[in-house]
């Protein structure tokens, strides 16, 4: 067995290092938020730092779950977020799977079209006068429809669609498959790498989405997590949690209330990545290589 030098094994050592410390500089926000959501408000405000509670409480959690405003706001960022990722995955694959044909008549400046609106957009006033003319204005769809295309997934996926072997769409045509059929038969599921790393960015950037909803959703009813968690951490709007008239336990549980609604708000997407990961390497290196 070769042996490993001197300078190799230093430089082992010094990786370890290295990774350990930006592995703990990551991980001890979420630590923190996570201990300061589960401790008494007591021991929270006697000091900055707590590595461990020494007491458990679930009280904020409790309070979180019990408030209508909260879980309302939840289901309805799941609503957003999974109709939202669907809705764009397909539009976007719809988009790019006719672009990488090289008979489609005007596919080049279709393509460099497209690639216009990531570099050009319209403004803010003229795009609110767009929704606010469709009707879209206090309704959830201003959180789908608008957003059907990211022109930066769009050529990721077209990149990806490029590398599989054109003989598997020439043999299925041999067999008297036409377009559509190929598109969802052969196509999307030899994508489905691309499609799991893409509807995860996807659906992240719907969960955290709260600008949208805070220049087109008056009714706080429509309000998604990220809009209410927004409205707790930054005006610290007490109605949001407030039962009827104001009592000294929402001032207790202030600090608690507001590291539960984080948590409440991170843990949906943190489950979803333990199903993606399979995808996710292979999903990232779309473009690499080529076939």
């Amino acid at each position: 067995m070769k042996s490993v030098s001197l300078s190799g094994k230093i430089f082992d050592i010094c990786n370890i290092i290295f990774l350990l410390l930006v592995a703990v500089i990551t991980l001890y926000p979420f630590w923190h938020v996570l201990v300061g959501s589960i401790m008494p408000y007591e021991e929270s405000i006697k000091s900055g730092f707590h590595l461990f509670p020494k007491k458990i409480n679930f009280e904020a959690y409790q309070y979180v779950f019990s408030k209508n405003t909260i879980m309302r706001s939840l289901l309805v960022s799941l609503f957003v977020t999974i109709v939202g990722a669907v809705y764009q995955l397909l539009i976007t694959a719809i988009t790019a799977y006719p672009l990488i044909k090289q008979d489609l008549p005007g596919r080049t400046a279709i393509f460099l079209f497209i690639i216009f609106t990531m570099f050009f957009g319209g403004g803010l006033i003229p795009y609110y006068l767009l929704i606010k003319n469709l009707h879209m204005v206090n309704s959830l769809l201003v959180m789908i429809i608008p957003a059907a295309l990211s022109t930066y997934n769009m050529v990721v996926l077209k990149t990806f669609f490029q590398n599989i072997p054109i003989e598997l769409e020439e043999s299925a045509k041999m067999d008297g498959a036409g377009y559509m059929k190929i598109f969802f038969s052969i196509i999307l599921p030899l994508s489905i790498p691309a499609l799991a790393t893409i509807g995860l960015f996807i659906a992240v950037g719907q969960w955290n989405n709260w600008y949208t909803p805070m220049l087109f959703l008056n009714d706080k009813d429509l309000w998604p997590l990220a809009m209410v968690l927004r409205d707790i951490l930054i005006n610290n709007n007490m109605e949001l949690t407030r039962g009827g008239s104001f009592v000294s336990e929402e001032f207790m549980l202030g600090d608690t209330i507001k590291n539960a609604v984080v948590m409440v708000s991170v843990i949906p997407i943190i489950i979803v990545y333990p199903f993606i990961q399979k995808h996710f390497v292979k999903g990232v290196m779309i473009g690499s290589i080529k076939s």
